[in-house]
């Protein structure tokens, strides 16, 4: 299980690594809409819609609008649309008992996009390759940290009732390893930067990252099963994979344009 899970982790980091280094904004975007549109069909499929059922689509034109026109998507009139859409296929399709299915998809599908928008952000800024690689070497090593300490380490759990195997030594190791993996790179690839900044931005993507982690457990409690699918060998389906990813970007979007923007 873990070598399945080591062998899946390297080829992901080199396709990311292949994208991030050749392939440009168009390139990544391409990649964050692919990752992102298998995982809102996983939701949904974890809520027992099919890929071809209405909630699909409507999640599937959700990110599709987010990813490649994120100003129009989040327009306050596109989601209210949103909404009366999610409100209304109740009543074209004649069953009205499909609304709570919809209503919880459909906020998968904006969770989902906003999560994969904030990450093409973090590659759009001023000094987007460095800042997008900050985030993804800070939230890799708070996984990787949080896996092996909590393994090792064990002791109480976190939050046992949410996510069983979660401890609070894991979570304690993976901050720390985010920290330190932001510092490293940070130090590293771009000197010029505190090294309070890079703390920072590593605190927080370990922070806000664990909690999606968490966010993902619970929802997939909700739909009583283990995995969000079975495409990643060792790690389940796509969400299970980037959960973190997708909570954590718009997070840190927020500090590096807006916060740290402000101090610098």
């Amino acid at each position: 299980m873990l070598k399945q899970r080591v062998v899946t982790a390297v080829i992901a980091g080199l396709v990311v690594l292949f994208v991030l280094l050749f392939g440009g904004l168009t390139g990544w975007r391409c990649l964050v809409w692919i990752a992102t549109l298998a995982g809102v069909l996983e939701f949904c499929q974890m809520f027992g819609q099919r890929w071809f059922d209405p909630a699909a689509w409507f999640g599937a034109i959700a990110i599709t609008l987010a990813d490649w026109f994120p100003k129009q998507a989040f327009h306050p009139f596109v989601l209210f649309l949103a909404v009366a859409v999610v409100f209304a296929l109740p009543v074209i399709t004649r069953r009205p008992n499909d609304l709570r299915t919809y209503a919880v998809t459909a906020f998968g599908a904006l969770y989902l996009a906003a999560g994969g928008a904030s990450l093409i952000g973090l590659r759009a800024l001023p000094e987007g390759w460095f800042w997008i690689w900050l985030f993804l070497v800070a939230a890799w090593m708070s996984d990787t940290a949080a896996y092996f300490v909590g393994r090792l380490v064990q002791g109480p759990k976190l939050l046992p009732a949410i996510s069983p195997k979660k401890t609070v030594s894991g979570a304690l190791g993976g901050v720390a390893g985010a920290v330190v993996g932001a510092v490293v790179f940070g130090e590293i690839a771009d000197p010029r930067y505190s090294v309070w900044v890079f703390a920072a931005v590593g605190l927080l993507v370990a922070l806000t990252g664990q909690v999606g982690d968490l966010v993902e457990s619970a929802y997939k409690r909700a739909a009583g099963v283990k995995d969000s699918g079975r495409m990643l060998p060792g790690h389940g389906g796509v969400l299970d994979r980037i959960d973190s990813l997708l909570f954590a970007a718009p997070f840190a979007l927020w500090f590096i344009s807006g916060v740290l923007n402000g101090w610098m």
